[in-house]
């Protein structure tokens, strides 16, 4: 197969380059390569990939057309605009675009639920800011805001209402491109400092460019066996780690409300934030710590924190991660902080557990002024990266938009360029 253009991963990144070429009359000359099969968008949880590091911590992807994006919980807030407009890299045009192309709305106080109430109200009583999350969803098609049993946002959503990069891959057709999947790539075709292509399943794909939107687990490793391997490929890895404190509210059926409805913050808050969350691993804590309860009796608040970029990815794909006294000290205070909050809500002290540690967000692995420059393109000419691999340092905050900003701005460069 030979393409103009060959864009490996249909996540976030990937398939928003696509439809920046596609909408430029560039749709026939665009591959998009991905590992994962079509997928059941209702059915999403079994796309499933669990990558469990060497120090246990488990990092979530999912592996299908759509990418992680089918797990998300459908959170779209800007995330590192400062941080990237202080490196020259000004997003708001493709921000402001891209709120209104999939439909950023913050969550209407209406469609709160009964256990998120509990905690925003008892977070104001505590002095913190608690504010609607800004989501991809259609609440007007929302079960959770219909007031009909869901909570399924990081499973598949039943309704649609959410936005996913799977949701654009049937105009992307219809405008000439083409979508592989089920074509894992092994490395990247480089000849005389260009990139020409990519090797998949032990055939060539051809081309005259090519974008890597693989996440910042698989980009690396795919660098690394494409004979382009500076030193920090693979290095400063963030997973943006989090935990779900939690304990009993009987009857309060929080299990049944779209998941993080509101972020709490706080400028005395360390490097964290807070955001309501329903873990299915809780019920199983909690039965085991003595208490007869379902998921409709568990009330819980995550802790995300912004890690130090200190893991990697090596070549064989194994990961290492762990974490620093700053990101330990980070993760105890928002603990306590969540614990008080709980409390306030009405949760029954004794019953707080929390659930082990897992990451959510990794990226870092092929940064901005490392790996490639502020354009995106790395050392190989032709060669481009567009996924939370060059995220210069953690969020702390759900990325997705992020990511989604920047590979816009490289689509139109491509096109101008």
């Amino acid at each position: 197969m030979e393409a103009d253009v060959i864009i490996v991963g249909s996540g976030a990144g990937g398939i928003v380059v696509a439809k920046e070429l596609a909408e430029r009359g560039r749709g026939n000359d665009v591959v998009v390569v991905e590992a994962g099969p079509y997928g059941k968008r209702e059915a999403a949880i079994t796309y499933y990939d669990r990558i469990l590091s060497e120090q246990r911590i488990e990092i979530a992807r999912a592996l299908c057309v759509g990418g992680t994006t089918l797990v998300t919980a459908g959170n779209g807030p800007r995330s590192l605009e400062k941080e990237l407009k202080s490196i020259g890299i000004d997003l708001e045009q493709e921000f402001s675009e891209l709120e209104s192309e999939i439909g950023i709305k913050s969550v209407p106080e209406n469609c709160y639920g009964e256990g998120t109430k509990k905690l925003v109200d008892a977070s104001a009583e505590l002095g913190y800011k608690a504010v609607p999350m800004p989501k991809v969803i259609d609440f007007d098609t929302c079960m959770s805001c219909r007031r009909k049993p869901c909570g399924e946002c990081v499973f598949g959503c039943p309704t649609d209402a959410k936005w996913t990069a799977a949701s654009w891959v049937a105009e992307l057709t219809r405008q000439g491109v083409t979508i592989q999947p089920d074509t894992k790539v092994e490395k990247v075709i480089i000849e005389n400092g260009r990139a020409r292509g990519v090797l998949a399943k032990g055939k060539e794909f051809r081309s005259n460019m090519v974008i890597l939107a693989a996440g910042a687990l698989e980009t690396p490793k795919i660098l690394l066996a494409s004979d382009f391997a500076p030193d920090e490929v693979g290095k400063n890895l963030f997973i943006d780690p989090y935990i779900t404190v939690a304990g009993v509210l009987k009857g309060i059926k929080f299990n049944e409300e779209a998941t993080m409805q509101a972020l709490i913050s706080d400028p005395s808050f360390n490097k964290f934030i807070l955001s309501p969350h329903f873990a299915r691993r809780t019920m199983d804590l909690l039965n085991h710590k003595g208490y007869d309860v379902t998921g409709k009796d568990i009330l819980g608040l995550m802790i995300k924190i912004k890690d130090e970029m200190s893991g990697r990815v090596r070549a064989n794909g194994t990961v290492e991660k762990y974490m620093t006294d700053r990101d330990s000290v980070a993760l105890l205070e928002g603990t306590i902080v969540a614990t008080e909050i709980l409390e306030r809500a009405g949760v029954e002290p004794k019953s707080i557990c929390t659930t082990s540690l897992r990451g959510g967000h990794p990226g870092g692995t092929a940064a901005i002024g490392k790996i490639v420059k502020s354009d995106l393109e790395t050392e190989i000419e032709g060669l481009f990266i567009a996924d939370a691999s060059v995220l210069p340092e953690a969020p702390g905050a759900p990325p997705m938009l992020t990511i989604m900003a920047l590979a816009k701005r490289l689509g139109r460069h491509l096109t101008i360029h």
